[in-house]
């Protein structure tokens, strides 16, 4: 058991500070325990950084210009849908999914392995208040994960994302800089490899964002600063039930990602 006086205290009054790229700082009061973890949830995985791994490497013919199309927080229906635009644009992806909500969609996570996609482990339940208390608490819920991955697929499951990125602040500045690093070091040891992204498609910011926006932010976010485009490219979308407009925006994405001659790869 972990010890209780090590809790985040999130039903209490306090500030965080989220710094996006152009180092500009929001400030948050108070939040229940509930609409916090929503807005952790759905806001804070906008934070756009690269894959946290110690010793992995995911494009070893950097001369090959490699895509990952990676979707956290399903499986969800929407997630039958991205599936059936996968399959019809013959490519494939990597899914990070958190334990069903409702037991139907344990049929999406074995479709999406069937199919020659990757599932990832994302923790089983993607709640703050709980996997980021202690490692052991931490540990507790990504087994229970794994142990759902392997039933399911027949496979263990051998890459992670952090809920809300390893360069996670509010789990840094609650647990400290290196609670995330100490963590993926384990993982490592147990041949786990930990990714984050680098490309981010901006549907966490919220639900119903228009389609072409968020074509717009991948074709943007694709490139780096000198104007050259990312190699690889890790992708950070969702397929939990309220990003429909994802579903809309995939074929447009895969188009401008082939047109740009990028191979499409799953992470292992």
């Amino acid at each position: 058991m972990y010890n209780t006086n090590e809790k985040f205290k999130f039903n209490k009054i306090f500030n965080f500070n989220l710094v996006n790229k152009s180092k500009t700082t929001h400030k948050y009061g108070i939040y229940s325990l509930k609409k916090l973890t929503i807005f952790l949830s759905s806001f804070f995985i906008m934070i756009n950084i690269f894959y946290y791994n110690l010793n992995c490497e995911v494009n070893s013919n950097p001369t090959e210009k490699i895509v990952y199309l990676t979707f956290d927080d399903g499986p969800s229906k929407n997630t039958e849908l991205i599936l059936d635009i996968l399959k019809d644009n013959d490519v494939h992806a990597t899914f990070f999914i958190i334990s069903p909500y409702i037991e139907p969609h344990i049929k999406f996570v074995e479709r999406a392995y069937k199919e020659g996609n990757a599932i990832g482990n994302h923790t089983a339940d993607h709640e703050f208040q709980h996997i980021y208390t202690s490692e052991e608490a931490f540990f507790n819920n990504f087994e229970k994960q794994q142990k759902f991955i392997k039933e399911t697929t027949g496979s263990d499951c051998t890459i992670f994302r952090f809920p809300g990125g390893s360069h996670n602040t509010i789990v840094a500045n609650s647990r400290g800089k290196d609670f995330t690093k100490n963590i993926t070091k384990k993982l490592n040891e147990q041949g786990i490899n930990v990714y984050d992204w680098n490309v981010d498609s901006g549907d966490a910011k919220g639900n119903n964002i228009p389609a072409e926006t968020l074509i717009q932010n991948v074709a943007k976010n694709i490139k780096d600063k000198e104007g050259n485009y990312k190699n690889p490219a890790i992708i950070l979308m969702h397929d939990c039930m309220t990003k429909t407009t994802t579903v809309e925006a995939l074929p447009g994405i895969i188009k401008l990602l082939k047109n740009e001659g990028y191979t499409f790869r799953t992470l292992k």
